[in-house]
Order: structure tokens, then sequence, then C-alpha cells
């Protein structure tokens, strides 16, 4: 009593697939190149683009609305409006080494 079910599902499985393969090959996208070997570049119609920060409907500086974020957030906000963050200035260097006791 399966075996009919199994080969229905069987054969509606194959249409899918045949179907998912015959569809129409992607298009390539209308943007202008903005990565190179140096990193991102922001540029007009790029394929990336920056976040732009609208505050009350005027374009403001990234800071405007990333100013409620300390640390890392901050940072990391900062960073999608394609501002280049420092990235902390290393670890502090540890003391020498103490003498030893002598007799």
């Amino acid at each position: 009593m399966a075996s009919p079910l199994l080969a229905a599902i069987f054969a509606a499985l194959l249409l899918c697939g045949v179907s998912a393969c015959a569809s129409e090959e992607g298009t390539t996208p209308d943007c202008n190149r903005d990565i190179d070997g140096n990193g991102a570049i922001d540029n007009e119609e790029s394929c990336n683009p920056f976040a732009v920060c609208v505050v009350n409907g005027d374009v403001k500086a990234p800071a405007e609305c990333c100013k409620d974020l300390q640390g890392f957030e901050r940072d990391a906000c900062l960073y999608g409006y394609g501002v280049e963050v420092n990235q902390g200035q290393g670890g502090g260097g540890g003391s020498g080494g103490g003498s030893g006791g002598g007799n």
C-alpha cells in the first residue's frame, strides 16, 4: 500500500528538481566595484555601500548615531559607517624581573 504513495512522492521530488534546474540564470549586479587590495572604497553606486546616519531626516556624522554606545559597541557602530576605528594601543608591558634573595 505504501509503494504507490512512495512512488508519487518520488515523482513529485523529481519534477521539483527538474524545474529547479531549469530556472533562469541569475544576473550580474549593476554596481561599482568597491573593494581592492587596500580594503573598502566608498564610491557612488558601490556594491557594498556604507551606512548613512540619518537623524530626523537629516544626514549627520556617524558619531551622532553612535553617541549612546561605549567601548566595542561604539567602535563597531562607527565601523559600520565606514569610520576607521583605532583598535586599542595593545597591552601594557610587564614589569622587570625581581632580584633573588642572596645569602
